[in-house]
């Protein structure tokens, strides 16, 4: 008796997808390019820059390291912190940490991400995840949620501005909090 016709196609079937298997099936399309790796200019440990207004500190910025790019006139940043000074003093108003940022070398535009604490002068602080500093109109400014803290007094919002040189914070959507800091619109500390 002769076998049937489709007893003699599965050993063919079967071989054919053994094939295929170790083949991995279907062509695997290539890999896209990976990006090029912009390697920094100059790589500095300590980095500080002071930025002056007739001869007065402005603002004193410190980083545990940087990394500069000619290129881009920018200077990454990591573990900084920025104080800001009283116009025409020696006096810290303000003091910025944060985890990361950068800094536009050419404008001192600057921004600080990740962990963002500012303590003002009278320890009111000022918790957010990432700020941007104006050097031209010389403000604060994020989008992000931002949370102000003084003693158990709290007050928190999406969006703020702040302005050392006056020493004013304002939170901009969604205000909420506890105690007397509820009650204005726009924070003063001395």
């Amino acid at each position: 008796m002769r076998p049937s016709t489709s007893h003699r196609l599965l050993p063919a079937v079967a071989a054919a997808l053994a094939a295929l298997a170790g083949c991995g099936g279907a062509v695997k399309p290539a890999d896209p390019p990976a990006a090029a790796i912009v390697m920094p200019s100059q790589v500095i440990n300590g980095f500080q820059l002071t930025e002056t207004i007739m001869g007065r500190k402005s603002w004193v910025l410190n980083a545990d390291s940087a990394n500069t790019f000619n290129d881009r006139q920018t200077v990454e940043l990591f573990r900084l912190t920025l104080d800001f000074y009283k116009k025409d003093s020696d006096t810290v108003l303000m003091v910025l940490t944060a985890d990361q940022g950068e800094i536009n070398t050419a404008s001192r535009d600057l921004e600080g991400r990740r962990h963002v604490v500012m303590v003002t002068r009278d320890s009111l602080r000022i918790l957010t995840d990432d700020v941007r500093w104006n050097n031209k109109r010389r403000k604060l400014v994020t989008k992000s949620h931002v949370r102000l803290e003084k003693g158990t007094d709290w007050l928190e919002g999406d969006g703020m501005e702040a302005i050392p040189d006056r020493r004013e914070v304002q939170l901009l959507r969604n205000v909420r909090g506890k105690k007397e800091l509820l009650d204005i619109d726009r924070f003063r500390w001395d």
